[in-house]
């Protein structure tokens, strides 16, 4: 891959001519799906632009639309949208039901999230080391000494955790697993979906996603007993009504056996996510490709990698793409050479969020209300370590899916400025 005048070339980032033609674009994110502005304009002329608006005549909501597309493609009985990612957290916690104070396994290797939605719901994140080859938490990452009783088991970047061994080990210790899928629609494992394979999964329909609707978020569950009780912590204490909706009446009843909020999806959200769902599968098809290409032409280029899925996974849902570096170039980061290499693409390449026990967006102390949890948290995690964590941290960069919605000659693009990054000294 590295040829004569790379070798003598100066990186963009210096000066230097990039890789790729800055006249020539990528691919652009969001991508509207045919039918998406049609779907707004209904809501736009309906008078139903929430779940809590009164019914009309021939009005179904996209809402409740969207739930039922979207827990028959992930092969759930139930799918409870709510208005963000963070939020199914919150209410997937909520749901089961665990006394206040109660300790949650969470990745360090994720988004703030994860952690801080345990949090929300009156518990105790404990954050544990990742398996060095895939980046999840594993069997082998469960921490049995904190008697916690859920983990949150995070599908990281494009491979997902191995939820059936997780759910055999947590088995054993009265753990419930939740599925953090929020980089994983339409991952699947030996067959099985993301997020159908934990006692509940919840997802992120955040700009940035494979499958967006701007924001927007969602739990599903094949537990007949879980599913109206996350309606009502979504809902303010209220589920679907289990009859017909009378004209002028709401889809909601306040049914009330659990307190709840308002997490509600708007209409607007779940319109454009009806028509982006139909859209998911032929991008997956595209992005897969590409990424098998990319690791192809990587295969020549010493000491760098793609992320690879473990062998039981059956379909990548590619939210980043992520290159890992055995070694960097001497006296660089991993910081210095995501800017190098946006420099050579004209396309953002950027380091992995930062690792919760270094992150600033992690300090439950700074909330008074939250100060019984936060004395717990801090003394949970005097003197830990997360070796393979920091390791795929400083050693990886990434790039969003986008990357790969391209062709041939993008990937060809983005091997060229790696290995240019990795010789031009």
């Amino acid at each position: 891959m590295t040829t004569t005048s790379q070798s003598t070339a100066r990186l963009a980032v210096d000066g230097g001519p990039p890789v790729r033609d800055p006249t020539r674009p990528w691919p652009r994110w969001p991508e509207p799906a045919p039918g998406a502005e049609h779907n707004l304009a209904q809501v736009l002329h309906s008078g139903r632009w929430a779940i809590s608006s009164p019914a009309v005549d021939g009005a179904e909501l996209f809402e409740r639309r969207f739930a039922r597309d979207f827990a028959r493609y992930v092969g759930s009985r139930h799918c409870v949208p709510v208005d963000h990612g963070s939020s199914a957290l919150v209410v997937a916690l909520e749901a089961l039901r665990l006394p206040f104070g109660s300790t949650v396994l969470v990745p360090a290797l994720t988004w703030t999230a994860s952690a801080t939605a345990a949090l929300r719901a009156g518990l105790v994140p404990v954050l544990v080391d990742v398996d060095p080859l895939t980046g999840c938490v594993g069997p082998d990452q469960l921490d049995t000494s904190v008697d916690a009783r859920a983990v949150v088991a995070v599908h990281w970047a494009s491979v997902m955790a191995d939820v059936p061994a997780l759910v055999a080990a947590a088995d054993r210790h009265g753990m419930a697993v939740v599925e953090d899928a929020a980089q994983a629609h339409g991952g699947t494992w030996e067959g099985r979906q993301a997020g159908s394979m934990g006692r509940l999964g919840c997802f992120s329909f955040q700009h940035g996603k494979v499958l967006s609707g701007g924001e927007g978020g969602a739990v599903v569950t094949d537990d007949d007993e879980l599913a109206p009780v996350l309606e009502e912590l979504r809902a303010d204490s209220r589920r679907y009504r289990r009859d017909s909706t009378p004209r002028g009446e709401l889809d909601l009843e306040e049914s009330a056996s659990v307190q709840g909020a308002n997490f509600c999806m708007s209409e607007f959200n779940a319109a454009v996510l009806c028509a982006q769902l139909t859209r998911l599968d032929a991008q997956h098809a595209v992005r897969n490709a590409n990424y098998a290409l990319l690791t192809e032409l990587l295969a020549d280029v010493p000491g760098v990698r793609l992320l690879q899925p473990p062998p039981r996974q059956t379909r990548m849902s590619i939210y980043e793409g992520t290159i890992i570096f055995d070694e960097l170039p001497p006296g660089r980061t991993n910081a210095d050479v995501a800017a190098a290499l946006t420099a050579e693409l004209g396309k953002r390449c950027y380091v992995t969020d930062e690792p919760l026990h270094r992150s600033v967006l992690l300090r439950p102390w700074t909330k008074p209300v939250l100060a019984p949890l936060a004395e717990r948290f801090v003394e949970l995690h005097r003197d830990r370590r997360y070796p393979n964590t920091e390791r795929l941290a400083d050693r990886s960069v990434q790039t969003h899916h986008s990357t790969f919605l391209g062709g041939e000659r993008d990937m060809h693009d983005v091997a060229e400025a790696i290995a240019k990054v990795l010789t031009v000294r």
